[in-house]
């Protein structure tokens, strides 16, 4: 079994206001992209041609790379001297994004004010395309390994299916899609896989970013492989691995040079932050590993301007 260090805890509160509904019937929706980091990747490059959404009522909408905006797809994801293939009408047959470039509190904007009908929504869906590569090989969706290996992602059912959200009549809403690759990107039988799991819909205004530096006398003046979690307080004190019931709700990379990290995109709630030394061999998929805490309570309270704390 594996033990992993952890050398300090904050806990934390983040804390905002809502806004009430009204009885119109549409609204209109932002909806942008963003990721916490993965291990071992140089790439992650996401191709999708679709997003639909459910309402409550029975109702769907869908939105195709006409509305995107898909002159926003990721350079660094498509091959030097080509392009993305274009459908009947010209339009790019999907958008690619490299979620590794949106991380921490740095998002990419899909769709800007979109009409929709209010009210609840109980699914979005992404469409992932998983078949179909450049023409020189290279696969539309895929990664690129610290070993510079470039392997196709894998989608089950090639959708991901994630959460429901919610839109105020008479209002404009932006939200994010939040990718946490740990969770969700996973190695399995030598391919990579990406998983709904860690994926959350949040919305912008609803959420803040907490940032902050390690002192590396915490992991032995080795930060190297250390990593920031955050759990909320209804794990009661529980601080489990990645892939346990008491996982993180999220959790980030500690810069080795710096000692400095970022995490974005957290819903105002009260949490406990963590510093997990050797974060590097907490397996997504393998739950039970033993977490050794060394805990050092901070209180704060944390309004829509984010909060830095320091270990």
């Amino acid at each position: 079994m594996k033990k992993l260090l952890i050398a300090s805890m904050a806990s934390l509160v983040l804390a905002g206001c809502g806004s009430d509904s009204n009885d119109q019937t549409t609204g209109k929706v932002s909806l942008g992209m963003s990721d916490a980091p993965v291990d071992g990747l140089k790439k992650v490059c996401v191709a999708f041609d679709d997003i639909t959404v459910h309402h409550s009522g029975g109702s769907e909408t869908s939105w195709t790379t006409n509305t995107f905006a898909a002159d926003e797809s990721s350079a660094s994801c498509i091959p030097a001297g080509l392009s993305i293939p274009e459908d009947e009408n010209g339009n790019p047959s999907f958008m690619v994004i490299n979620l590794l470039e949106y991380q921490g509190e740095k998002s990419l904007q899909v769709l800007s004010d979109e009409v929709l009908l209010s009210g609840n929504y109980t699914q979005m869906r992404l469409s992932v395309l998983t078949n179909g590569t450049y023409s020189n090989g290279t696969p539309y969706s895929h990664v690129v390994t610290d070993t510079d290996a470039v392997e196709g992602i894998r989608v089950p059912s090639g959708e991901l299916k994630l959460d429901g959200f919610t839109v105020e009549a008479d209002a404009t809403q932006a939200y994010t899609i939040e990718f946490d690759l740990r969770k969700s990107m996973v190695l399995s039988a030598n391919a990579y896989q990406l998983k709904p799991r860690g994926v959350r819909v949040v919305e912008n205004t609803s959420v803040a970013a907490i940032d902050g530096s390690v002192d590396p006398s915490l992991c032995s003046n080795d930060i190297s492989n250390a990593f920031v979690y955050v759990y909320p307080l209804t794990n009661a004190g529980e601080y489990g691995d990645l892939g346990s019931e008491k996982e993180p709700l999220a959790s980030a990379s500690v810069d080795p040079a710096t000692g400095m990290y970022t995490i974005g995109y957290l819903p105002f709630d009260t949490y406990d932050l963590n510093l997990v030394c050797n974060g590097n061999e907490d397996d997504p998929e393998l739950a039970g590993d033993t977490l050794i805490l060394e805990q050092t309570l901070m209180d704060q309270i944390l309004g829509t301007d984010g909060l830095t704390v320091n270990f």
